[in-house]
């Protein structure tokens, strides 16, 4: 009897499905013109209320509930960069058989770009006739040049769509077009007004058979900062064109207010850094005081030996140190040295998650790290270690000593006895 309800039961497991509990978001798209709508799905195969958050965007709703199935909520993007969507199960959330599921907030990115060229400008082919097939239809241009900046991609002929980054205060740009065929006639080059944020720059040309093709330059022109720190006696201004910005890993982008005005932030637990930009034009991460306002350190991202660091240049606890600006992987960070001719081991200021300092000592030849404090400790300890033992051969010398005075003086009372009797 045992035998054959062991049987039904195998038998049960193996022909009755099982519903895996599933948590999913996702997009209708990828990308996004500025300031329109996407839709994105969340749920699965599960129950409970799910909280939703978005930077660079607004959303339709801030919550929604899902029981076994997926619901639609409408995002509408902002005016540059990328929009982030995270959604988050509150507590209580469970599966379809009402066992607790926790799957952790999932996270989707919508790039937002500037529309291309509109569709009466597209590339035209026109109709051909007898009297107009001799003639040629090369569209194409044989080179397009700019006196500032560097189009990207690299010009190819049949490359249509480019971006050209420009510094601030910029207002115009000559723009050299030299077409495939000298039949072609061309407009749009030459001298071109910008103004500061995104242009776009149309070069048609119009084949002899009346073929036109469109060549597109999306122009951003570095936008004057609206918010300014003042670090280490320096104007720092906050860049508002994240586009080429490489985002340190794991961090999350936000809207933050500052000033009356929206920045961008990115936040990774209790870190918070912002891109700024300094009286010498030069662009960097910055640690960001969210309670007293200010920035209070540089931020590099820094992997070393798989493991990410984040470099500051806050001073070493130690005293007497002298600073050396050196190379790791091509990245030039602060180093404190002890010495002028120690050159081996230097000490690296760097930021925890937390939002702690933390001090390693760099070992320069063997690329590696060592928790400073940890360091400095064996060492002291070996110190201390040192003086007990001293210590302890002192008071063994001096009591070897009393026993040897305590031996004389009974032996020199003994014969004085021997004598007296």
């Amino acid at each position: 009897m045992k035998k054959l309800i062991f049987s039904i039961s195998l038998i049960l497991i193996f022909i009755l499905p099982v519903k895996a509990a599933s948590f999913e978001l996702s997009s209708n798209t990828s990308k996004i013109e500025p300031n329109k709508s996407f839709t994105i799905k969340v749920g699965g195969d599960c129950i409970g209320r799910v909280d939703l958050k978005v930077s660079n965007g607004t959303l339709s709703q801030n919550s929604v509930w899902i029981e076994e199935g997926y619901e639609s909520i409408s995002v509408k993007a902002g005016s540059s960069g990328t929009v982030v969507v995270t959604a988050t199960p509150v507590e209580g959330f469970s599966d379809s058989d009402a066992n607790l599921y926790n799957p952790g907030s999932k996270s989707i990115k919508v790039n937002i770009y500037l529309p291309s060229s509109s569709d009466d400008e597209k590339e035209e082919k026109p109709n051909v006739d007898n009297a107009t097939s001799k003639k040629s239809g090369n569209n194409q241009l044989a080179s397009l040049k700019v006196n500032v900046g560097t189009l990207s991609p690299k010009f190819q002929s049949t490359k249509s769509d480019y971006t050209l980054d420009l510094p601030k205060n910029t207002k115009e740009l000559i723009i050299e077009a030299t077409p495939k065929d000298n039949k072609a006639k061309i407009e749009g080059s030459g001298k071109v007004n910008v103004h500061a944020g995104y242009n776009e720059i149309k070069v048609k040309v119009t084949a002899e058979n009346k073929a036109i093709k469109v060549y597109t330059i999306k122009v951003y022109v570095e936008e004057e900062p609206e918010v300014y720190f003042n670090f280490n006696n320096k104007n720092i201004g906050i860049v508002k064109n994240l586009k080429e910005v490489v985002i340190p890993e794991n961090f999350v982008e936000s809207s933050y207010k500052i000033k009356d005005k929206d920045i961008s932030i990115f936040t990774k637990e209790n870190i918070a850094i912002v891109y700024g930009i300094n009286e010498e034009q030069e662009k960097h991460f910055y640690v960001l005081d969210r309670e007293k306002q200010e920035i209070i350190s540089t931020f590099i991202p820094l992997n070393i030996g798989d493991r990410n660091f984040y470099v500051v240049d806050a001073k070493p606890t130690k005293e007497n140190v002298f600073l050396e600006k050196i190379s790791i992987k091509d990245t030039t960070v602060d180093c404190y040295y002890f010495s002028k001719e120690q050159t081996n081991y230097c000490i690296l200021n760097t930021l925890k998650e937390d939002g702690n300092f933390v001090e390693y000592l760099y070992e320069t030849t063997e690329n590696s790290l060592q928790l400073f404090p940890e360091f400095l400790s064996h060492n002291t300890t070996g110190e201390k270690q040192k003086g007990t033992n001293n210590l302890v051969l002192i008071i063994l010398s001096l009591l070897e000593l009393c026993v040897i005075i305590f031996l004389i003086c009974n032996r020199k009372k003994g014969s004085t006895y021997e004598k007296t009797k």
